[in-house]
């Protein structure tokens, strides 16, 4: 099916309203308007459409709602209605449907009953058998929506039948359900699937899932073909790991074999090639966050737009291999692999792990560069730079790591901020060791249990005074522990909707709120500073600035993708730009940046010279 095709239609299919009128009971009449129809046919494209009948028009007076038990034999005093989906695939390929019930108004004395009842079933004999989805209408209000079918998914041409209830339970007593009006459309939309890029992977590349049990965290090997490895709609993305070379062997093609943590050198999460909505071509001094729109793109696809509503291929996932500028035959991208975490470790022997602390070892930029170029084997001589694999790695020399550019992180920042990820601001990394002059710590994976700014000491630990929001070690872990106060030791409690990953669960990208400074590649103008490079190395590791404008920043126009001036101010996150005496980028800012200005969208400015609390990340490209 052709992905271009994409479209998303919604119509009203089915519109009900019903007005209660006086009685000992509140008694509801279903009323209708020829206007109203049930019967609709919404097409998408070329390539599919999707058909919704509820049963032809419903006349006045059709039935009386007043309490009751709602049974196949009593057939009086309830709303059932027969509901067809039709989708219709005219060529090869699969779609979602999902169908829900608009609330367009209703009475506050039935959104406050527990008795006011929905059902949505595949049998018609009752509202309690073969339940597809149920519930009350209690504390819903005009503009909510109740989901139906949640993205069901067709491979092929068929037609399923459903039957809608819509009833006031005989527990019903209060008299507040009289004299009250609401109004329901059911509504429906047709989507071809958004599959995202299988994941590539190189030979010593291990995939793996997360086994998170009550008590412990297992970390197991998948096949790279097993549905159980990701699944982006449930925001669970793609992570693999390496390990050591003395280990290798015995995880290498297998599935479902507990890895022992300490055998894991690295691990990377996968981000699948993308193109996303442009919303905007302004800046914003005060922050609009939206769900940013994404639909995965195979490589062979490339999107162009350059204005709002139109589509443009995330720049991340175009490796202009021989640096000219040019975009051509094989640089483009399926995807890019990500350090889960900040880079650990040491500068001759980096690893990418979670609760240890950020490899910040007074490196400068070119250092940093330099090390990163370890996990695949890479030399930088002058500003050539060659692969030649690594054994301790396991990567060959199709594989190309290097420290993250400020577009990679752009695109991971996106990816999250999407209905993919998390979807909103990143819980921040508060564990870090602020002690005097260079006596800096950060542990990567920890987390504050919420944003930026907003949860202290005392709001965690209650036996404490402080309102600081940091403190050493971080309040949880990577796999949701609550750490003693002010120790490293795990308690016995254990909550993984605190995590600090860009999924708000394990499988995610951790400390990009927070944790150390990240320096990325990003740089004005080519010009050196105190980053420690002789020669800057080729064009495509990093990202050129030629402009202090934010607007005009990538050869005259706006830097889509890179979360500058499209993401400025979101979430409140600081940000100052690059200059000619500060002409490198650093993302996320530091864990003591409490006062809600660190963040995923954060950015400083910085000379590229080494400091006590900046570290990096590795990204990992496969050619």
């Amino acid at each position: 099916m052709d992905k271009n095709k994409k479209i998303i239609i919604i119509l009203s299919v089915l519109t009900v309203i019903f007005t209660v009128i006086g009685a000992s009971f509140a008694y509801l009449t279903w009323q209708t308007t020829e206007a109203q129809k049930t019967n609709i046919v919404f097409t998408v494209s070329k390539d599919f459409s999707c058909a919704a009948d509820g049963g032809g028009n419903i006349e006045t007076g059709d039935v009386l709602i007043v309490p009751t038990e709602v049974t196949e034999e009593n057939r009086a005093y309830y709303i059932k209605r027969e509901v067809t989906v039709t989708p219709t695939i005219t060529v090869g390929g699969s779609i979602y449907m999902d169908l829900w019930l608009d609330i367009n108004s209703i009475g506050t004395g039935l959104s406050n009953s527990d008795y006011f009842m929905y059902s949505f079933t595949k049998t018609d004999t009752s509202p309690y058998q073969d339940v597809v989805v149920t519930g009350n209408f209690k504390g819903k209000q005009a503009g909510d929506k109740i989901i139906l079918l949640d993205r069901k998914d067709y491979l092929f041409s068929t037609t399923d039948t459903y039957y809608l209830w819509i009833w006031l339970d005989a527990e019903e007593t209060s008299s507040s359900t009289m004299n009250q009006v609401f109004s329901l459309s059911l509504n429906g939309s047709c989507t071809d699937k958004n599959i995202p890029n299988e994941p590539v992977l190189d030979e010593g590349m291990i995939p793996i899932t997360f086994d998170v049990s009550e008590n412990n965290t297992i970390i197991k090997t998948v096949s790279s073909t097993d549905s159980s490895w990701y699944n982006y709609d449930n925001k669970e993305w793609a992570n693999s790991i390496l390990v050591t070379e003395s280990s290798r062997s015995k995880y290498l093609n297998t599935t479902n074999i507990e890895v022992d943590q300490s055998d894991i050198l690295a691990y990377f999460v996968w981000i699948p090639r993308y193109k996303y909505k442009i919303w905007t071509l302004q800046e914003s001094s005060t922050g609009q966050e939206q769900e940013i729109e994404i639909i995965f793109q195979p490589n062979s696809e490339i999107s162009t737009g350059s204005q709002v509503g139109e589509y443009i291929t995330h720049p991340a996932f175009w490796w202009d291999n021989d640096s000219d500028g040019v975009r051509e035959a094989g640089e483009e991208l399926s995807g890019i692999w990500v350090g889960k975490f900040e880079t650990t470790g040491s500068a001759t022997t980096p690893t990418i792990l979670p609760d240890t602390t950020s490899l910040i070892a007074y490196q400068n930029m070119s250092a940093q560069f330099q090390t990163s170029l370890k996990f695949a084997g890479g030399t930088l001589s002058s500003s050539n730079l060659a692969f030649a694999g690594s054994s301790t790695y396991g990567l060959t020399a199709n594989a190309d790591s290097h420290m993250m550019k400020n577009s990679e992180w752009g695109a991971v920042a996106y990816l999250s901020h999407s209905k993919y990820g998390s979807n909103r601001e990143i819980y921040i990394n508060n564990g870090c060791y602020m002690g005097d002059g260079d006596t800096k710590r950060f542990y990567t994976g920890r987390s504050g249990g919420n944003v930026s700014g907003s949860t202290p000491i005392n709001g965690t630990y209650p036996n404490q005074s402080s309102t600081i929001q940091y403190n050493t070690y971080g309040f949880h872990t990577w796999d949701g522990y609550l750490l003693n106060y002010n120790t490293n030791d795990r308690s016995s409690i254990r909550d993984m909707t605190k995590v600090a990953s860009t999924t708000g669960n394990i499988t995610g990208v951790y400390d990009m709120s927070g944790g150390a400074n990240d320096h990325v590649m990003g740089n004005y103008n080519n010009v050196i500073a105190e980053s420690g490079f002789n020669v800057l190395p080729s064009k495509k590791y990093y990202d050129l600035y030629t402009s202090t404008n934010i607007l005009e920043a990538c050869n005259g126009a706006i830097c889509f993708g890179h979360a500058l001036s499209e993401t400025k101010n979101w979430h409140g996150d600081y940000m100052r730009f690059v200059t000619s005496s500060t002409p490198w980028f650093y993302r996320g800012l530091s864990c003591n940046n409490v006062d809600g200005r660190a963040g995923i969208f954060g950015m400083a400015s910085v000379a590229g010279g080494y400091g006590s609390a900046d570290s990096f990340r590795v990204t990992l490209v496969l050619i």
